[in-house]
């Protein structure tokens, strides 16, 4: 008589996975367990929870059963991670690519699950994303910068993962990152409008810059200085200001143009809140924008059209890039679980010209 076949139900699957890492590690299942959720990974030994979260990683291992049920076809979760900031629904920046994310996903029938990364003292980055991706299909990086050194941990992770070109530190080439990447051409976009200033007849250009720590402002700042100098026209030190992508550096940094003996006739922003702080400042300053000062931004949020005047920015194309997201992990549950390591770290982002700039004339 032939043998009836048996199903097994994702308890019982989960059970076997469980009891086979304990087996080939010479734990008990117990053990491996608590290593495998965040509320009683703290009970395990660093050194056994590190084996037991590895071996789950290249096993590909996942506690959420509509995980696996993606790998098969079906419907299930992705995890995006990121900063523990109060704000963080309000930034045009981070707002954008999680509406994005939240649209892709929801085109597919996933769920979309948003966490802030929970480190303990002793746990490393590859720690704790193996822990969030355990019970997710895939982790989208949004998360705060992260170093070299915690690069080099994360490097080659074995599950489907993105991050944002932003994350990663300045001094890291994208083609050394190890992982997927996707971001925004920074670079050419700052050029770009520097040189629309350029074209308009403005020689002094000021510049209000972002956080020296961040990959998109070393960026930003790169590309507007390298057209500023090609086209003659290099900043004065005093039209130079930096700080934190927030519209108080646009209203201090405006303010401290105001000193210059001679000041700018265009101020290049490095994103469009400290556009909206400089055409703040402006205004108190008794200033009118474009016509005593033109003012561009770097975003492109819903914000630049709705201010007066409408800003001049540089548009991040951040729905295509969540979709991208998306879809490379979408791609890579099809395969053996980590996502391939495609880089596409130039999506264009051009320049959109309002009522924000104007053009000199001869005499100005």
């Amino acid at each position: 008589m032939p043998k009836r076949a048996t199903t097994h139900s994702p308890a019982t699957r989960k059970k076997a996975g469980i009891v086979q890492i304990a087996e080939h590690l010479g734990v008990s299942p117990s053990t491996v367990s608590r290593a495998l959720r965040p509320e009683t990974a703290h009970l395990v030994r660093p050194d056994s929870r590190k084996a037991i979260l590895d071996l789950a990683e290249r096993q590909n291992f996942s506690l959420n059963a509509g995980a696996r049920m993606l790998r098969k076809g079906g419907s299930s979760t992705i995890t995006v991670v990121v900063p523990l900031d109060e704000n963080i629904f309000f930034s045009e920046y981070y707002g954008r690519l999680l509406a994005g994310v939240l649209h892709a996903a929801s085109a597919r029938g996933w769920g979309v699950h948003i966490s802030t990364l929970q480190r303990g003292p002793e746990a490393s980055l590859r720690e704790a994303i193996q822990m969030l991706s355990i019970s997710s299909s895939g982790v989208i990086y949004l998360g705060e910068p992260i170093s070299a050194e915690e690069l080099r941990q994360i490097r080659g992770f074995h599950r489907p993962i993105v991050f944002t070109k932003s994350a990663l530190p300045p001094e890291v080439s994208i083609a050394d990152a190890g992982l997927p990447v996707l971001g925004v051409d920074n670079y050419s976009g700052a050029r770009s409008v520097a040189s629309f200033l350029i074209q308009l007849g403005h020689r002094r250009i000021g510049l209000l810059l972002g956080p020296s720590g961040s990959r998109d402002a070393v960026e930003r700042r790169k590309g507007y200085l390298d057209m500023l100098e090609s086209a003659g026209a290099k900043p004065k030190p005093e039209w130079i200001f930096e700080g934190p992508f927030s519209a108080d550096t646009g209203r201090r940094g405006f303010a401290a143009l105001l000193k210059s003996a001679k000041r700018p006739t265009a101020i290049c922003c490095a994103n469009d809140e400290i556009a909206f702080g400089a055409l703040h400042e402006a205004t108190v300053a008794g200033l009118r924008c474009p016509q005593d000062v033109s003012v561009v931004g770097f975003d492109d949020g819903m914000w630049a059209t709705a201010c007066q005047p409408a800003l001049t920015t540089v548009r991040q194309p951040l729905a295509d890039m969540a979709e991208r997201a998306v879809g490379l992990i979408a791609e890579s549950t099809k395969g053996t679980g980590g996502t391939s390591r495609l880089a596409v770290a130039d999506l264009p982002a051009p320049i959109m010209i309002r009522e924000s700039t104007r053009a000199l004339r001869a005499a100005e």
